[in-house]
């Protein structure tokens, strides 16, 4: 759905486990296409703090919280549906 509008190369860290200091253990990085924006907008995190986001990424690629995105910390995701209730994109707001 977002088409030529994710027209930009983004640098998409999955954290896949941490050690028991919450430093990550381990990862991988992959280069997705996305458009990325800086705005800012208040939003809640996974813990239902109040943060300030300082931008956001929209992307095909299924990105979740505490990911990283060009180094940034994915702090909220949204996932717009279509009218058949399938995801349709993500939105990640970073810190």
């Amino acid at each position: 759905m977002l088409g030529n509008y994710a027209n930009q190369d983004l640098a998409w860290k999955h954290v896949t486990s941490t050690d028991k200091y919450d430093d990550v253990s381990g990862s991988t990085t992959t280069t997705i296409k996305g458009r990325k924006e800086s705005s800012h907008r208040l939003v809640r995190n996974s813990l239902g703090e109040e943060k300030i986001a300082s931008g956001k990424v929209f992307t095909s690629a299924a990105v979740c919280v505490d990911d990283y995105i060009d180094g940034e910390l994915i702090i909220a995701v949204d996932e717009p549906k279509t009218l058949g209730g399938k995801t349709a994109f993500y939105i990640g707001y970073l810190l």
